[in-house]
This record gives structure tokens, C-alpha cells and sequence, in this order.
């Protein structure tokens, strides 16, 4: 969306660059905190509840089959 490298996001979010990959790469075991997910919507100047947006539509896909 806005073509950050992950290490630009990682600087913007104040998050280390492997832990920003492993989210990309859903490589934890953990759920990050909303803190976290707000420290993202901030760095891609959006608001919140769009990083959720494609959660909410593929819960209705799977729903409608």
C-alpha cells in the first residue's frame, strides 16, 4: 500500500525488523497486542479497523459456501 521496505516500517513502528517479518510471515506463536496493531495503522496513516477488513471478508466467504 504504501511500499515500505520492512525495515522502513520496522523504524516507523519502533518494532526490530525480524519481528516485523515474522508478523509478515505469521511466523509467531503469539497474537500481537492492539497496541502493536495501532503502532502499524499509525506508520500506514490509516485507520485501525482496515488491517482487519480482509478477516471480516473471508469469514463471510467461508460462511456463504
Amino acid at each position: 500500500m504504501r511500499k515500505y521496505t520492512l525495515q522502513e516500517l520496522a523504524d516507523l513502528t519502533g518494532l526490530t525488523h525480524g519481528y516485523v517479518r515474522d508478523l509478515e510471515c505469521l511466523s509467531i506463536d503469539k497474537t500481537p497486542l492492539l497496541e502493536t496493531i495501532g503502532k502499524f495503522a499509525d506508520a500506514l496513516e490509516i485507520d485501525i479497523r482496515q488491517l482487519f477488513d480482509d478477516i471480516d471478508d473471508s469469514k463471510k466467504d467461508k460462511k456463504s459456501k
